[in-house]
């Protein structure tokens, strides 16, 4: 089988590539014009380029020619930019790897959503079925544009897609999160949201890369959508403790009432518009409600149709983690900065 990965380079990605590879597959990987293999490097696989953002219809065309399978993983994220980047990516580029899947007769196409088109702070506990909710910015509202779409064109035309929706993903590879709160926790910077006893909707990379693939191989799955979340109940508090416990260090201890928080987060990003602040505010709502609102989510549907069971529980997960920031270079610059 011939399968087609995208953003093959970045955390989900990368890790799915090397899930093929240990299959015996030799994946294509679609990577943008000037983007470097990275963890790729060394791996057998065949790159193609094109960037989804400038709708670079022919070299998407010729990606996906000849391929029987696409797993779409390729996303701007994060809560800050101009939403015509996350606009063009999120829904356009979608759009363009979609179509041009199906026009080449592609067998099963894999959109990798995020539990973001939920809202980020569920105040307790959703399914797929659960609404969507638009949040203030602009990559949440445009992952529920390309899911909307996403759900017209299976309807309308019966393509041969699945959506899923991973959770909070760490592990190694993921310096953005895991190692930013692993550099904070260090430190002794890293500050609490609320009680700390919420629930956090996390799921360790490799699983996620495991429920892709077997969302791309279930015969039901077609025109379905599954959350892809470890349903171990992980609260706040016991996502940071494990690291500082991992890394020798106390646990975080300063706490800021959630409200409280949200409020000073919105402050933040409307300061941060006002000066045109390229990169995000050092608070946002979107990371506030991430780490103090309450998100717990039931896999039942996945578990049924597409034998989806998480393997590697938070405090394994937490150990790879440490272990990869530690054999890195990363880790020294992650860790180890001014006091």
């Amino acid at each position: 089988m011939t399968t087609l990965v995208t953003g093959a380079s970045g955390l989900v990605g990368s890790h799915l590539t090397d899930a093929l590879v240990a299959r015996g597959e030799r994946p294509r990987v679609l990577l943008r014009p000037d983007e470097s293999l990275g963890y790729l490097g060394g791996v057998d696989v065949e790159v193609f380029r094109a960037d989804l953002a400038a709708e670079d219809r022919p070299a998407i065309e010729k990606a996906v020619a000849g391929v029987e399978r696409v797993l779409h993983c390729a996303a701007r994220t994060g809560p800050w930019g101009p939403a015509a980047d996350y606009e063009n990516t999120n829904v356009r580029g979608l759009k363009l790897i979609v179509e041009a899947a199906l026009a080449a007769k592609v067998k099963r196409i894999v959109h990798v959503s995020s539990i973001t088109v939920h809202g980020n702070d569920v105040r307790g506990a959703a399914d797929e079925d659960s609404p969507f909710r638009d949040e203030p910015n602009p990559y949440s509202r445009s992952k529920v544009a390309g899911e909307r779409w996403l759900r017209t064109v299976i309807e309308e035309q019966g393509a041969p897609v699945t959506i899923v929706r991973p959770g909070w993903v760490y592990g190694p590879r993921d310096s953005a999160s895991f190692g930013r709160f692993a550099a904070m926790i260090q430190r002794g910077r890293m500050v609490g949201f609320g009680s700390g006893r919420n629930h956090i909707p996390l799921i360790y990379v490799t699983d996620v890369a495991e429920g892709i693939l077997a969302a791309s191989e279930a015969g039901r799955a077609v025109g379905r959508t599954y959350l892809l979340v470890n349903d171990e109940p992980v609260r706040q508090v016991d996502y940071f403790n494990a690291i500082a416990a991992g890394l020798g260090v106390p646990p975080p201890r300063l706490r800021v009432p959630y409200r409280l928080a949200l409020g000073l987060g919105a402050a933040s990003e409307t300061a941060g518009h006002l000066a045109r602040l390229q990169n995000a505010p050092p608070l946002t709502r979107y990371g506030i409600q991430l780490i103090g609102g309450e998100n717990r989510f039931s896999i039942q549907r996945a578990r049924q149709e597409i034998g989806f069971s998480p393997q590697v529980m938070m405090a394994e997960g937490v150990r790879r983690g440490l272990e990869w920031l530690q054999a890195t270079r990363d880790r020294a610059a992650l860790l180890t900065g001014p006091r």
